[in-house]
């Protein structure tokens, strides 16, 4: 891991205020960049969606209630006029101790996702709606994050602590190596709720990165700040993303049904993005189906993400640990009633199983055993029937191996 970082502040006195409506193009840039110059690289507008227009359809994905402890209330991530509304209730659940109501990453206007890779520089800007009820917390209640699909750390957070006994609003950073977070800029939370204000957030996903916070009501600058030489890139495979919504714990004392609203979503790139990993291609012979495969369910926190030594460049991660996290791999093929051989090939990382139902029977283990620099197979029997298939990938008790493929036999 490259060294620890060293923070380093600057305040709007000595910085520029980043504009709140204008494009950074038709301004300049304004980062501290050597690449930055007037006669360097470009800001590039990459995506402004509509919330009339593009819905949902703005983001790679939704994070509504995924365990269903609400149904009521759904939805509770929505379009609502020129904005995107969060519901959060005092009934909502995701796990036993947090609630969260999110969108994750970005599409553009053909709905490719936007991945903002190693050393690009990405700046956005949204205006945000907070009331009163949308209050700081004693444990823990984030309204943006940026993750990478890999890590359960996150990257970067604007979060509502109480710092003092005030309720604040505060940027900050982590650290992987230690699991460490930075706060590196706060405000006071009541100055900014019930009202509209300008967030503008801007970093390099680098090794030696930095993180810029700036926060405007109308014209007026409250917080400009920013953090250097810090490490904002943690995965060669995966790409970095925001996350927009309300993800809190529910034990703090004092929580309310609230909302929150984000509207005017602008991104931009500086310069030219990086080349996408190099990846393998799908395995296409008789019996093979990839496990992010069009068609295929991912339920709850499983997703398919990139992987260099996998089948296909991709891999179905989080599944297991409860009964929320799986993953179903359609359209299985067989000619005739009969039982077969299934070898199942995952990146594993020590001792760990799958827990597999065919057609919906009773389950079966499939223990594996193996380290994550490489794939690993097993092969068990299982019966199908004549016609089309479906098994279901899960473990109600911990985390199972990830996902590259399965091969029928």
């Amino acid at each position: 891991m490259p060294r620890l970082p060293a923070l380093l502040l600057t305040v709007a006195l000595l910085m520029p205020a980043i504009p709140a409506a204008a494009a950074p193009a038709a301004t300049g840039p304004v980062v501290a960049d050597p690449g930055a110059s007037a006669h360097g690289p470009k800001w590039e507008l990459r995506w402004n969606p509509s919330p009339r227009k593009d819905g949902l359809n703005a983001f790679e994905a939704l994070e509504d209630d995924r365990r269903g402890s609400h149904p009521e209330g759904f939805p509770h991530v929505y379009p609502e006029g020129d904005a995107y509304r969060f519901d959060a209730h005092l009934v909502d659940r995701d796990g036993s101790d947090r609630m969260r109501n999110e969108v994750r990453g970005m599409r553009d206007s053909a709905g490719r996702p936007l991945e903002i890779r190693k050393d690009e520089t990405w700046r956005l800007s949204y205006q945000m709606y907070l009331p009163d009820t949308l209050d700081a917390t004693t444990a823990f209640t984030h309204i943006w994050q940026v993750k990478t699909s890999d890590t359960g750390t996150p990257v970067m957070q604007l979060t509502l602590p109480i710092k003092n006994g005030v309720p604040k609003i505060e940027a900050r950073y982590w650290t992987l190596a230690d699991n460490q977070v930075h706060p590196f800029a706060t405000h006071d939370l009541a100055a900014i709720q019930n009202k509209w204000v300008t967030v503008t957030l801007e970093w390099k996903s680098s090794d030696d990165g930095y993180l810029r916070w700036a926060m405007h009501d109308g014209r007026t600058t409250l917080v400009d700040a920013r953090a250097d030489h810090i490490d904002l890139y943690w995965s060669e495979e995966q790409y970095n993303r925001p996350k927009w919504g309300i993800y809190r714990s529910i034990r703090s004392a004092g929580l309310q049904d609230t909302h929150m609203l984000i509207k005017d979503l602008k991104a931009w790139q500086l310069g030219p993005a990086t080349p996408p990993v190099q990846l393998p291609e799908p395995d296409r012979s008789p019996g093979a189906y990839e496990a992010e495969r069009a068609g295929n369910v991912f339920e709850g926190a499983a997703e398919p993400v990139y992987c260099r030594i996998c089948s296909g460049g991709r891999k179905t991660i989080l599944i297991g640990g409860n009964t929320y996290d799986y993953t179903v791999v359609r359209g299985i093929l067989s000619e005739t009633t009969a039982t077969r051989q299934l070898t199942v090939h995952a990146v594993v990382n020590g001792a760990q199983s799958f827990r597999i139902s065919v057609n919906g029977a009773d389950s079966i283990e499939v223990p594996m055993t193996g380290t994550p620099d490489r794939i690993t197979t097993t092969t068990v029997p299982v019966p199908l029937i004549a016609g089309v298939n479906t098994i279901r990938f899960f473990h109600l008790g911990a985390r199972t191996p990830e996902l590259d493929k399965i091969v029928i036999r």
